[in-house]
């Protein structure tokens, strides 16, 4: 009994959909377990997760990433003015 050569073919674009669907699925389970475990980091610890993200110059405009420096600039031109 032989098995033509559409059949194998056939048979091996399935086992390769097979594979690669397997690869897909178990990197989505991968990538939403790290998604949980940020979500959770970020609940517990609020300011050090902002400050983490503090890694250029645009997101280190944000309150979170200033130094005591820049705190102090701000009361001076800002918040802590007396009137």
């Amino acid at each position: 009994m032989k098995i033509n050569e559409t059949m194998k073919e056939w048979m091996q674009m399935c086992v390769i959909a097979a594979c690669l669907l397997s690869f897909l699925f178990g990197m989505y389970s991968c990538m939403d377990t790290q998604v949980e475990k940020n979500r959770k980091h970020a609940k517990e610890n609020p300011i050090e997760h902002a400050k983490e993200r503090c890694y250029s110059k645009i997101r280190g405009s944000r309150p979170a990433c200033w130094t005591e420096a820049d705190w102090q600039i701000f009361c001076e031109r800002v918040e802590c003015k007396q009137r």
